[in-house]
């Protein structure tokens, strides 16, 4: 009996360090998986804003590069080894961090290079060519509709790092795991539409209807060892403001928004005295009534080119603040002459 239990307390014991071997392997793994800590660079379809990356932000996509012991980043990234090409990113609830569906670890010697875009959802017009260290958006289009519109970012190269590098911070939480920070910048323009009433309107109602606009749609970006560039965007297309009847606020109030915030391709703009055809313009469409009385609508063409703003450039907003003014009513007074009636009364002789 004693032989037996002798050899039951060793199995318990046996047992016991499996476990504890299962669970150091286990945490060891964790330390050595590949995540990600994301913060948005400065200020789907809301344009994204702040400096976190939101657990509700769009799921971003990765590129990785392996190279061996000895090479880094700068001199030889043309010897880059895939090891993640262009792989989704996804928040985990779980761990509170970012991760791709299948798990990647830290290689056991060398070092990885990391750079991304977001959202996901532009992914086949995505590449990266390590030789020339070059991030490509083919052909990346402005949708028609605001509703349908990204905002497009891409990330800062982060170079021959043999481990994660920080913790997440959520606009909630704060992750226990360590993760590559991916720094996103906006790659997009952002264009506003503004409006108030004129000084003296006050008892006016003006209602802007609707702000329609052109401007080009479709451009190609290359980021090359963080340096973005747009080339010439193309491509005319028709925009919308598509939102609902804004009453313009009275002077001295802030100006209303119209509609929503318009995530554009960044491009030249052009006008011409007159404005033709292909010049970048937009048309507020505004409805007038005093004390119930319609006094009907009007539509306005305006060039977005001003003589301060002449490119939308990525990641900056444009406000356009329309003042809408009414032609006062002035009067001109003359008179009409009298004239001599003819035939005039025969002379009247009195004695």
């Amino acid at each position: 009996m004693k032989k037996l239990f002798f050899l039951a307390v060793a199995a318990v014991v046996a047992l016991a360090a499996c476990t504890k071997n299962e669970a150091d392997n286990a945490a060891f793994e964790q330390s050595r998986q590949i995540s990600f800590s994301t913060v948005a660079g400065k200020a789907t379809r809301t344009p994204l804003s702040g400096t976190i990356y939101k657990t509700t932000d769009p799921t971003f996509g990765v590129f990785c590069y392996a190279l061996t012991s000895g090479k880094n980043w700068t001199a030889n990234s043309a010897d880059g080894q895939a090891y993640m090409d262009k792989i989704e990113i996804s928040y985990n609830d779980t761990d509170k961090i970012w991760e791709p569906s299948s798990v990647y670890y830290w290689p056991l010697s060398g070092s990885l290079t990391f750079t991304g875009f977001s959202p996901y959802t532009e992914a086949s017009k995505v590449a990266y060519a390590p030789a020339t260290k070059a991030l490509t958006v083919t052909n990346y289009v402005a949708a028609a509709t605001t509703a349908a519109q990204t905002d497009l970012m891409w990330a800062n190269t982060q170079k021959d790092l043999t481990d994660n590098q920080s913790t997440y911070t959520s606009e909630s939480a704060t992750s226990t795991l360590k993760g590559v920070n991916m720094v996103f910048h906006h790659a997009l323009s952002q264009v506003i539409f503004k409006v108030k009433k004129a000084a003296g309107l006050d008892d006016y109602t003006v209602t802007v209807n609707s702000i329609t606009f052109n401007a080009m749609s479709t451009g190609t970006l290359t980021v090359t060892d963080d340096s973005p560039v747009w080339g010439t965007a193309t491509v005319k297309a028709a925009y919308d403001s598509e939102g609902a009847d804004v009453v313009a606020p009275n002077n001295s109030a802030a100006f209303a928004q119209v509609g929503n915030a318009n995530m554009m391709v960044p491009q030249t703009l052009t006008a011409e005295n007159p404005l033709v055809e292909n010049d970048q313009k937009f048309v507020i469409t505004y409805s007038l009534e005093k004390s119930g009385v319609d006094l009907g609508q009007k539509a306005v063409t305006v060039a977005l080119k001003t003589t301060d703003v002449t490119a939308w450039e990525q990641n900056k907003i444009y406000n356009y603040n329309i003042v809408i003014d009414l032609n006062k009513i002035y009067f001109n007074p003359t008179m009409v002459d009298w004239v001599a009636a003819d035939p005039q009364p025969t002379e009247i002789t009195v004695q």
